[in-house]
């Protein structure tokens, strides 16, 4: 059993956040940089593909460059027979292709006529409520020693559920069009949430609760997904209320508790596609996976369980956009 400290809080510290409305990001910056060569897929040179024979959850990525290449949780892709997101975070070895669990994010839209066409980075990642979903379904999966993959009709009822509540009509059910039908409030929103220097992630609040840590440990690779991410957080962000944001002592606190988690390998549940290990993290204070490669912690993606609204703190200590 490995404690995830070794791999993160003593690796980096928590600034204090951007708050935006009922948004608060709290920036992770890394004090000593990561030991693993790899790049994100937003940032190019690799291509990802539908299957010869097309399947709904699952996409063909082509790793033609020298470093692996990482696949984040979340992550959505546009074209093709219709727009995916990614089950899980995967590192693609160099040089290879690779089969990859994907959920539709786009009901009403299968076409063969797009088959041949390469998908392309969306501009916003899925929002923390999808993606909270599916990783329960997926760890859940897990667990029952199955291959690490979320629930299609819950995907689909949930992205409905988001676009009606949004009052977005999408001819053909797309998660995409319920972002552009709020993208310029999302992107004021998102656009005060500053990326820094040396920052390998983010941990999210929505009206005053902790929602989501997202922890990859390459800094470029995190700067090419900031703004995915922050737009996710900013769809769900946009439905809450503005309350006063948790404290940043309440974030060192909360990231010193998830790091406390003791991860293990169990061969029962090392379903893990391409480099590493996706290993669960499940703790009374988040729940969430870890893909650890070569002892390094490569991500974390952690969603936070309900807790109490925090108390207000002066305004001299938080950063507003």
């Amino acid at each position: 059993m490995t404690a995830l400290a070794s791999n993160l809080t003593a690796t980096v510290t928590v600034a204090d956040p951007d708050v935006v409305g009922p948004l608060a990001v709290f920036p992770l910056i890394v004090t000593h940089p990561r030991t693993l060569r790899y790049q994100a897929f937003a940032q190019g040179g690799v291509t990802v593909h539908e299957l010869e024979e097309a399947s709904v959850n699952d996409l063909l990525v082509s790793n033609a460059l020298d470093v692996p290449v990482l696949l984040y949780e979340g992550e959505e892709v546009l074209g093709a027979q219709q727009n995916r997101t990614f089950d899980v975070s995967v590192l693609v070895p160099a040089g290879t292709e690779l089969q990859v669990p994907v959920s539709c994010v786009e009901a009403q839209r299968w076409d063969g006529g797009r088959h041949e066409e390469a998908f392309t980075p969306a501009p916003q990642a899925a929002h923390p409520e999808l993606r909270r979903a599916k990783s329960e379904q997926m760890r859940e999966r897990l667990a029952a020693g199955q291959e690490a993959r979320a629930e299609q009709s819950a995907v689909w009822s949930m992205v409905a559920a988001k676009a009606q509540r949004h009052g977005v009509a999408s001819p053909t059910g797309a998660l995409h069009d319920v972002f552009d039908g709020h993208r310029d409030k999302l992107t004021a929103l998102s656009s005060r949430i500053v990326a820094r220097p040396d920052q390998v992630g983010m941990l999210a609040a929505i009206a005053g609760r902790f929602i989501v840590v997202d922890h990859i440990s390459d800094p470029a690779a995190f700067a090419a997904l900031h703004a995915p991410l922050v737009q996710g957080y900013a769809l769900d962000a946009v439905e809450a209320k503005e309350t006063d944001p948790p404290s940043t002592d309440n974030a060192r606190q909360f990231l010193r508790g998830l790091s406390e988690a003791e991860v293990g390998f169990d061969a029962r549940m090392n379903t893990t596609v391409g480099l590493g290990t996706l290993l669960p993290v499940v703790l009374p204070i988040a729940s969430g996976t870890a893909l650890v490669n070569r002892g390094e912690c490569i991500t974390l993606t952690a969603f936070a369980a309900d807790q109490p609204r925090t108390h207000i703190r002066r305004p001299s200590q938080r950063r507003r956009g």
